[in-house]
């Protein structure tokens, strides 16, 4: 089943229906543009650009959904990318994903309404005290939100 998210409402709905994504982790997670060469050394910029995520994840109503469900998250016109991962294996657990409503500045400075995603896993201070990170974050104009 797909899920479509343009607004906070839905937003809310989609991520209450998959707990935030909680102690589930990114099975892969992928930045695609859709600029290209319109011949050599000319590249047309499309301005154009999404991102995927694909998350290992189950939540835990009682036979509500497999223990191994993979959901792939997909978010257009995205803008405002910022990725911080520290690559430490055990900080690969997702904490939640939320989602809200902000405004974002475009090249010809007017602003227009979008969400903002961010997501947060737990970094591992001075090997003894765990503290959330948002370690993605970026502005989108709607999701697709796919059970796989």
């Amino acid at each position: 089943m797909t899920r479509i998210v343009t607004d906070l409402g839905e937003a809310k709905a989609v991520l209450d229906y998959f707990n935030g994504f909680h102690d589930g982790f990114i099975k892969r997670l992928s930045v695609i543009s859709h600029d290209s060469f319109e011949e050599r050394h000319v590249q047309s910029a499309s301005q154009r650009l999404e991102v995927q995520i694909t998350f290992a994840h189950h939540n835990y109503q009682q036979g509500a959904r497999p223990a191994n469900q993979l959901v792939t998250a997909s978010f257009h016109s995205v803008m405002d990318l910022s990725v911080t991962f520290s690559g430490l294996l055990y900080e690969w657990s997702v904490y939640e994903l939320f989602i809200v409503g902000t405004t974002r500045t475009l090249e010809d400075s007017r602003t227009e309404p979008c969400l903002k995603a961010s997501l947060l896993q737990s970094r591992l201070t001075d090997n003894r005290e765990w503290q959330r990170h948002e370690d993605l974050e970026f502005t989108f104009s709607y999701a697709e939100f796919d059970e796989n």
